[in-house]
């Protein structure tokens, strides 16, 4: 792809200053290149797009009316699914947002973003309705999908009180389970493979195991980029499994700084920018929870 497509703004990974230390140069060579891979991408496949009538943004934080608190409450004690990611403020490293959206058995589905730094602890009702969700949340029997370790992720607030923790809920992490899958699901893949939905010579092919199949090669999709067993990116399995793009521009952010117009400083335009980028984390681990767990082509 020719530079003349690069937005300007992009570092150019060829650059080196004398009075960087060799860690900041490596640091800033891997971001050059995730922006650079971030574009090509961009142009190269089309976004992973989700009708607006499949759900709705919540926000919550100091702003939220205990009428709207109310209403997610109800939505969420009618819910045992859902998908769970977070952002960590870019300056320094500390935990802003838990991004929840629910799996309801009837649309809308609600996005709901919570924003750490800005919950109304200074309002004793409204905090405690806050709790009231994170334990339907995280009640027993439900199961929270993530793409990452969420253990690990929710550690820095395990202590805050929000909810109580060790969770009876179950926490599944899709992520280790994504490069097997993948690799089963190019050797049973049905839109190429020879035979479709037939038997021939005696051969089942939908009862024969990866193993045994592995002289099929899929030709509608590529071959893995990463070694066996090794843990893909979420924008990589959504390109490879779905030619899909996400965009992973607002990855680091100043997550911290608010994302509506009562308590931000940043632009509309950015904040609409990162609240997508934080949505389209949610739906895309989403959508690969039945195909990777149940083993869907």
């Amino acid at each position: 792809m020719s530079d003349k497509f690069i937005p300007h703004y992009f570092r150019d990974i060829d650059d080196t200053l004398n009075d960087r230390e060799p860690y900041q140069q490596q640091k800033w060579t891997r971001t050059a290149i995730k922006a650079k891979e971030n574009v090509e991408l961009r142009q190269k496949f089309p976004p992973f797009v989700v009708p607006a009538a499949f759900y709705k943004i919540v926000h919550v934080n100091k702003y939220t009316s205990m009428e709207e608190l109310h209403l997610l409450v109800n939505h969420v004690q009618q819910c045992t699914q859902f998908t769970i990611d977070t952002e960590s403020e870019r300056s320094d490293g500390q935990l802003a947002l838990i991004q929840i959206q629910t799996i309801p058995s009837q649309l809308p589905s609600l996005l709901i973003l919570i924003e750490l730094q800005h919950l109304p602890f200074d309002n004793p009702p409204t905090y405690i309705k806050i709790k009231e969700f994170f334990s339907l949340v995280f009640r027993s029997g439900n199961q929270l999908y993530s793409w990452g370790d969420m253990d690990k992720e929710l550690e820095p607030i395990q202590d805050s009180h929000l909810f109580n923790w060790p969770t009876t809920a179950s926490l599944i992490d899709i992520q280790p389970y994504f490069s097997d899958w993948y690799e089963w699901a190019l050797a049973h893949c049905e839109s190429c493979r020879p035979n479709h939905h037939r038997q021939h010579g005696g051969v089942n092919y939908d009862n024969v195991t990866t193993q045994n199949y592995s002289s099929f090669k899929c030709v509608c999709h590529e071959q893995s980029p990463y070694r066996p067993g090794e843990k893909w990116s979420l924008q990589k399995a959504l390109i490879y499994a779905a030619h899909m793009f996400i965009d992973k521009s607002c990855t680091v952010n100043n997550w911290a700084a608010g994302l509506t117009s009562n308590n931000s400083t940043l632009s509309t335009g950015r904040r609409k920018k990162m609240i997508n980028y934080a949505i389209y984390d949610c739906f895309s681990t989403t959508y690969f929870i039945r195909p990777v767990l149940e083993y869907w082509t």
